[in-house]
């Protein structure tokens, strides 16, 4: 039962391909009989159909060999008595040297399900060669001339192919970034977290040897680069905060030490040395790897 079915559908279909072919009347021609290297031609194509059709004509991005397609002027759809008539006048140039070069286009009837391809005749244009040797004439010995002018030929862009490849490459991006975002955002943050590390570090070290050469003024310009890295970490507005202040937000006794003794130095004049500067580092690069932490496993 389901195999009489089945070929009963096919049959159908095919009855209907075939009314819709019967009811399309397709025809071609070349403006002439023949056709020369490189120069152009004119064919002339025409469609005939029921109005309540839609009929679409080859377009640019059609291969039609051995022709090379230059362009094409449509004329507009006239309907009259319920047929409709369309015509367009296609220009090609070949670069092949067959003898007879043929050509055979198409129509395209759409349907709700696909397209039925209607085929015109298939038309023939004889190639005329623009050197005739006379047969006394050995080929060596004819006086060639060279000609190395530049030809411009058309370029066609294929813009359906590339609108497709443009929306695929889309959807792997978005894909990808739906699937691999999370990991990439951590990844570019967990870069600009080193990166900032390493620029506190080598501003800190070279201010921290200043002070020690003797630069009272290096000492106060390392405390900024401090605070600032430690806003930079967290929320807090280290670069407004007085020492007391930042010593009873973060009431780690071993940093108010180490604040106490550089702020000596600053506003005091107090002895430089390394330790407290030292204390300072050593908690930004606790702080540091507290907020990598929580990054990793954020």
């Amino acid at each position: 039962m389901l195999r009489s079915l089945l070929v009963f559908f096919l049959l159908a279909v095919g009855n209907a391909c075939l009314a819709q072919k019967d009811l399309v009347e397709v025809r071609g021609r070349f403006s002439s009989d023949s056709v020369e290297l490189g120069k152009p031609i004119s064919y002339f194509f025409t469609a005939r159909y029921p109005e309540k059709m839609m009929v679409l004509f080859p377009d640019s991005s059609y291969r039609f060999a051995p022709f090379e397609f230059q362009k094409k002027i449509l004329t507009p759809t006239r309907t009259q008595n319920g047929i409709s008539y369309d015509s367009v006048v296609y220009t090609f140039t070949t670069f092949e040297i067959d003898s007879i070069q043929s050509l055979q286009l198409p129509v395209f009837v759409v349907n709700p399900a696909d397209c039925t391809v209607v085929l015109s005749e298939r038309k023939d244009v004889f190639f005329k060669s623009a050197v005739v040797l006379p047969d006394s004439v050995q080929l060596q010995k004819l006086p060639l001339k060279t000609n190395t002018n530049y030809n411009p030929v058309s370029w066609l862009f294929n813009y359906p192919f590339a609108s497709v490849i443009a929306g695929a490459v889309l959807v792997v991006l978005l894909i990808l970034w739906l699937v691999f975002g999370k990991q990439i955002r951590k990844h570019f943050r967990i870069k600009g977290l080193t990166k900032a590390h390493q620029q506190f570090l080598q501003q800190f070290n070279t201010q921290i040897e200043k002070s020690l050469a003797g630069n009272k003024v290096s000492a106060e310009t390392a405390m900024v680069v401090w605070k600032k890295y430690l806003e930079n970490l967290s929320t807090q507005p280290f670069t407004k905060l007085t020492t007391k202040e930042i010593r009873e937000a973060l009431a780690n006794d071993e940093l108010a030490l180490a604040l106490q003794r550089v702020d000596r130095v600053i506003y005091a004049g107090g002895e430089v040395v390394r330790e407290p500067f030292e204390q300072l580092r050593k908690f930004s690069e606790d702080k540091y790897h507290e907020k990598l932490e929580e990054i990793k496993n954020g």
